[in-house]
């Protein structure tokens, strides 16, 4: 996946430039809270030298998302029942979570790579919640992240009444 910064980025730390582009191998999955999942997740990782991955409902052990090898940062939020995380498996990208859009169903970080810092989310929306939760959350989000480079990977569990 090409990253392209916005013009207008650098505004809050100034490592963006316009006529940089760099690549991250990015990756989205929902693993249903499945080991077996994890595991041929975690084995596609490593085969495809993926750099992120957004998951939602991952495989839990005591609130704690568990499965993956230990070289591999795992960036959640919350102290309910983890629902979103993004994996990092490259060692050159600093990530850090930015708790004003995090909580279960959501992680919001700023990753920085090569010089260029962007925003990054994985969000999980539950079906059988209020959708104005779910669209706070991206509200908060999109206001933190105005102006920056952003990138959203969502399970919305969008279904069609036909």
């Amino acid at each position: 996946m090409a990253l392209y910064p916005n013009t207008r980025s650098g505004k809050r730390n100034g490592l963006n430039s316009p006529n940089r582009t760099v690549k991250l191998k990015c990756l989205q999955v929902n693993l249903q809270h499945s080991r077996v999942a994890t595991s041929n997740l975690t084995q596609i990782i490593q085969q495809y030298n993926k750099d992120i991955v957004f998951v939602q409902e991952p495989y839990i052990v005591h609130n704690r998302v568990a499965g993956f090898h230990k070289g591999l940062k795992i960036l959640t939020h919350g102290e309910g029942r983890i629902r979103a995380a993004i994996l990092i498996n490259n060692n050159e990208v600093d990530a850090i979570t930015i708790t004003q859009g995090s909580h279960e169903d959501a992680i919001l970080t700023e990753i920085k790579y090569k010089g260029i810092s962007l925003f990054r989310a994985s969000i999980y929306m539950p079906i059988n919640r209020g959708i104005n939760i779910d669209l706070n959350t991206m509200e908060n989000i999109l206001q933190y992240t105005i102006g920056e480079g952003l990138l959203l990977a969502i399970d919305s569990n969008a279904r069609s009444k036909l």
